[in-house]
């Protein structure tokens, strides 16, 4: 049956992976193309003769395409040698041998059937991606066969493996040894092409002009990467000229795509045209695109990092990882030879981060906290490659709290009975809650309501678990009623699944008979913090508007004439939001959002009656003493606030001789007062001096490379991601000095690099300081300073003749970056910027010298002859010492 896959290089691993099987775990690395995700998983099936084997896949494109091929191969029908199950759908007979599942069904599997009977052999594939779903199924594997199954293997597969630590994992936590096997050699040539370095905001030109022209140059289809579906749209929109001028078939492929249209950008085209297929990573690992000669890579992706002070996600657009970038390249070379273009400098390829930050660093860990805990386990006890953060952890046991899915106990985090009732539902803790409250029966709401909710709660789960951003209405009603005949069905069927948990069958739902007002406060029930209140635009309060922050003034607005079409609203988050369409309401149950800055865009909400939230969420109407800052006078203000969670409805001040009264709650208020101050204004805006900025461009220099930590005793700990996250780590430190401050100006006066380096744990701050010093000895024996930049650019400027003797590259982070120098002449003004000070001199520097020369006749003469004498001197850039005296490795690459 392999026939068919013997030419491909994965071939060579079929007789040592059927020999190692049998005594060991498996860590198996083969380029792309190379045939492992097809060549490998059939092969087992001879090795292992009894039993199941699981191949675990990142996407579900991925797991149908892939299941087709395989069972093609044997010729058969998906379903019977070979199968599938992905969230909603699924396709497994009796005779099923081999499974292909995306991750996160393994995690339920397990927790359901903790000896996974019939199971022999377990296979993660593109593990290099590092989802939490494949971090946390490898944790539970590793678990079950140290203590159940001793006989039940592991293979974990990837191009782009960081191998040392996932074997001391596998070694430490397994019941067998783990052993490494390398295919070597990729099926056909890639010929690599670099250009200039392209920005974020030049993407869709830059990408729409290189595949134009690589469309134009070459045979074959093209494969283009993006970084997400606006960008897609952009490019399709100045290619689409292509379609008739050459007669290509231009698709495009991302994930809120429906299946018809991902098979279709897939599929080779019926009329037999070009293709140019427009994606963004969901086309990146173990899938075939047949006809693809070509990749574009725009070397940008769209990453979501979850904000927990809003609950929603940012999507920010960054550079790839040089793994994701020899991935894409890949994909050019699996049917033939082929080209890649990519849109960036040579030497910023090798700049770049060798792996991107796992996504357990990036995530809501709600769903995997619960999940360890019904396991028996918390994440940190489990084999996890990387641990979720202290902050995140915290945020999650909050949120898990106050639903009462867990209980503090002697410091330790206990699963409630209620929070086993909510593991056992396959949805976000949060839906679950919603789903067994209406079961239950809500209270406060009336008999014919609690209908309604049970009609209108599996809509709701369905929705925000798959379809909540791919909508042209505001309205979650009217998106529903709205949908194309394929959407709803699909959403029908996921629906279907989870009507059982609030007590009714799949003949009960009905989309044309869901209730507006249900549907509404399913999302408030789900989501409490995702309530948003209107708080009024400038226009409005110079109108003399009620915006619901004075005193005895509650929330009976109503509607609003000449409300601008940007709806300004505050979530009870204590988030702003905007609702890019006109609406009337005063209250919104917000589905679906995105954060953009400090700011959540509204992409799908559900008005609510103020009185229904007060039916259900009567003690979440309270009257409290808090701190607000105050936009005119600039400093924080004691109040009496009436209101929702974080929206103010009535308010009132508090005179001094009360503050004086209880002076300890006021002033840790102030200091709460502030960190929610900087949560909700964009991060660029934060008090910090120009010393505090080149500190964080240090810092997040150091976490795009994911810089090494010497000074560690065991793992590393992870680097933030962002200074709000630091702020969050650094919490208590900041409590006090923020309690003294009653004004900005105060507030800018706090020594923020001291404390925020002081969070950082010492091999951090280790690291930091001797791998991205802030000064650096140059050949006249001076130190001069670097200037972090927010790009990641490390600029050094200094006058050109202090450089003479000066040919290799100055470098800092163990070589991992490359020193920019910005030249300039005698009187300080800027000459030449370049990375590569050996071409400079026997380059430009002709013709600077010949206008110096003009310019400065004696002091040229003079350098003359210090260049030659400079030539010969040697010069010691192994240690140098910063402002502080204290002595900084850097590099000199010779």
């Amino acid at each position: 049956m392999l026939q068919l896959l013997l030419h491909l290089p994965a071939a060579q691993l079929i007789e040592p992976v059927n020999k190692a099987i049998s005594e060991n775990n498996l860590i198996i690395g083969a380029p792309p193309g190379a045939g492992k995700s097809t060549v490998l998983p059939l092969s087992l099936l001879s090795a292992i003769p009894q039993g199941k084997v699981l191949l675990m896949q990142p996407r579900r494109v991925v797991v149908r395409n892939l299941a087709n091929y395989l069972a093609g191969i044997l010729n058969e029908k998906v379903g019977d040698t070979v199968g599938y199950r992905i969230k909603g759908e699924s396709k497994v007979g009796k005779n099923t041998r081999l499974e292909l599942i995306t991750e996160g069904i393994l995690a339920r599997m397990i927790q359901s059937d903790p000896e996974l009977a019939g199971v022999s052999a377990i296979i993660f594939d593109e593990f290099h991606e590092r989802s939490i779903h494949s971090d946390f199924g490898l944790a539970l594997a590793l678990d079950v066969q140290a203590g159940l199954r001793e006989d039940l293997r592991l293979v974990v597969m990837s191009a782009t493996l960081d191998v040392e630590p996932l074997t001391a994992l596998m070694d430490n936590h397994g019941a067998v040894p783990a052993i490494n096997l390398d295919a070597k050699g990729r099926t056909f040539p890639v010929t690599m092409h670099y250009s200039k370095d392209v920005l974020a905001h030049e993407v869709v030109s830059a990408t729409a002009e290189m595949t134009t022209r690589a469309f134009s140059q070459h045979q074959g289809d093209v494969l283009v990467f993006l970084p997400g579906s606006g960008a897609i749209r952009g490019v399709a929109q100045r290619l689409s000229t292509l379609e008739d001028k050459y007669d290509v078939a231009l698709h495009t492929l991302f994930g809120a795509m429906s299946k018809e249209a991902q098979q279709a950008a897939i599929n080779p085209d019926p009329q037999g045209r070009r293709k140019i297929i427009l994606a963004t990573n969901i086309a990146e690992t173990s899938l075939t695109i047949e006809g693809v000669k070509v990749v574009v890579d725009s070397m940008w992706e769209n990453q979501a990092q979850y904000n927990p002070s809003s609950g929603f996600t940012q999507l920010m657009q960054q550079r790839i990882s040089r793994a994701s970038a020899i991935q894409r390249a890949g994909r050019a070379g699996r049917v033939s030879a082929g080209d890649c273009y990519r849109l960036c400098s040579q030497s910023s390829f090798e700049r770049m981060a060798q792996h991107n930050a796992p996504q357990v660093l990036r995530e809501d860990v709600s769903s995997l906290l619960l999940d360890a805990l019904q396991w028996g386990a918390t994440p940190s006890s489990l084999a996890m490659l990387t641990q979720p953060t202290n902050a995140q952890l915290k945020v999650a046991g909050n949120n898990l709290t106050a639903i009462d899915a867990l209980k503090e106990l002697d410091d330790n985090q206990i699963i409630t009975p209620y929070g086993r009732k909510l593991s056992d539902i396959p949805c976000h803790p949060n839906l679950a809650n919603l789903l067994i409250r209406c079961e239950q029966g809500v209270e406060g709401v009336e008999p014919a309501m609690q209908r309604k909710l049970k009609c209108a709660a599996p809509f709701v789960v369905a929705l925000a678990e798959n379809l909540g951003g791919q909508f042209t209405q505001i309205y979650v009603i009217d998106a529903l009623l709205n949908l194309d005949g394929q959407t709803r069905k699909q959403l029908h069927q996921q629906a279907s699944k989870y009507a059982k948990y609030v007590g009714l069958t799949a003949n009960d739902l009905d989309i044309n008979g869901i209730d507006e007002e249900a549907l509404a406060l399913c999302i408030a029930i789900a989501f409490p913090q995702r309530v948003a209140f209107y708080r009024g635009q400038a226009s409005d309060k110079a109108n003399g508007k009620a915006n619901g922050n004075q005193k005895g003034q509650g929330a009976t607005q109503g509607n609003m004439q000449g409300k601008p079409q940007q709806s300004g609203y505050k979530l009870a988050s204590g988030k702003g939001g905007e609702l890019e369409q006109h609406s009337p309401e005063q209250w919104l149950a917000v589905l679906h959002g995105q954060q953009t800055g400090n700011t959540v865009k509204f992409r799908l909400v559900q008005p609510i009656n103020e009185a229904l939230l007060r039916a259900v969420f009567p003690n979440e109407f309270t009257s409290k003493k808090q701190v607000r800052y105050n936009v005119a006078k600039k400093a924080m203000e004691a109040r009496v606030i009436a209101g929702f969670h974080a929206i103010d409805l009535a308010s009132e001040p508090v005179s001094g001789q009360e503050k004086q009264q209880d002076n300890r709650f006021w002033k840790k208020q102030t200091a709460y007062a502030w960190f929610e101050y900087l949560e909700n204004i964009p991060v660029s805006e934060w008090p910090l001096t120009e010393g505090d900025w080149q500190w964080w461009n240090r810092l997040k220099l150091a976490a795009s490379l994911n810089l090494p930590q010497p000074q560690a005793f065991d793992k590393p700990d992870p680097w933030p991601q962002s200074l709000p996250a630091l702020m969050y780590n650094a919490k208590e430190a900041l409590i006090e000095p923020l309690s003294r401050c009653e004004s900005l100006a105060k507030l800018q006066k706090l020594p923020w690099k001291n404390t925020l380096n002081n969070a950082l744990s010492w091999p951090q701050q280790d690291a930091l300081a001797s791998l991205l010093p802030t000064h650096l000895p140059i050949p006249t024996g001076r130190d001069a300073a670097l200037e972090y930049r927010d790009n990641g650019d490390v600029v050094l400027a200094v006058r050109m003749q202090e450089m003479y003797s000066q040919t290799a590259p100055l470098t800092v982070a163990g070589g991992r970056t490359n020193i920019v120098y910005e030249l300039l002449s005698p009187a300080g003004r800027p000459l030449q910027t370049t990375k590569d000070l050996a071409g400079f001199w026997t380059g430009s520097y002709l013709a600077i010298q010949k206008e110096m020369k003009g310019r400065y006749p004696k002091l040229m003469r003079r350098m003359e002859v210090d260049k030659v004498k400079g030539s010969e001197k040697v010069v010691d850039t192994k240690r140098s010492k910063n402002k502080r005296g204290s002595k900084n490795k850097v590099d000199k690459r010779r």
